[in-house]
């Protein structure tokens, strides 16, 4: 009998446990879901992470707790180039392997006193960092980038008694590059306009 109320009290706990933190999602995402430039240009991709709660829990990036240790992982298809980037506050730069195309952030902490901007009710963001990349040329004209957990030292977690992991909890969205055809201005569509019509009546006057 005893043993059977353990069993019990320990799956109520668990499911306590599920229920208290099932309303916090966090989202880690580029500022655009594709960016589109001239080919061979550079564009500017800001990596967010946001925190949306609903059901009456609290933010967890706030300015009492911040937000603890987590990693995360930023790859890119071959198509593009990673050209410079600048950690937000509370990450530090992990390693950077090229040949992978792949950079890992290692993040100490949002501490608490940052609360992050607040975009709607009950969803804060803060900026994990500012990634530069090279838009990829005509022939292969779309890459691919996109933010993940390595799974490298600790858990994404909330750094507070008792500690709250946060993997189950976590999106990871993915962003294109799209290489776009130049489009000529007005104006120099009226020139070469004008020189083709140029051309054409000088060759009529020739042949008569």
């Amino acid at each position: 009998m005893i043993r059977t109320m353990r069993f019990v009290v320990v799956g109520l706990l668990l499911i306590l446990a599920n229920q208290a933190y099932g309303a916090i999602v966090y989202e880690v995402f580029f500022d655009q879901d594709d960016y589109r430039a001239t080919a061979g240009d550079t564009v500017v991709a800001n990596l967010m992470l946001r925190e949306t709660v609903t059901d009456g829990d609290v933010n967890r990036i706030s300015p009492t707790s911040g937000l603890g240790s987590a990693n995360v992982e930023v790859t890119w298809s071959s198509e593009t180039n990673l050209l410079s980037s600048q950690i937000g506050l509370g990450f530090i730069p992990g390693t950077t392997d090229s040949g992978l195309n792949r950079l890992t952030l290692r993040q100490i902490a949002f501490p608490p006193g940052v609360a992050g901007a607040e975009v709607s009710p009950g969803a804060r963001e803060v900026s994990i960092g500012t990634f530069q990349f090279q838009v990829p040329d005509a022939v292969s004209p779309v890459a691919l980038i996109t933010p993940n957990d390595p799974s490298l030292g600790a858990d994404f977690a909330i750094a507070a008694t008792p500690t709250t992991v946060l993997d189950d909890f976590i999106v990871f969205r993915s962003s294109t590059i799209t290489a776009i055809t130049a489009i000529p201005e007005p104006g120099s569509v009226v020139f070469l306009s004008c020189s083709l019509g140029g051309i054409l009546l000088v060759s009529r006057r020739r042949r008569k």
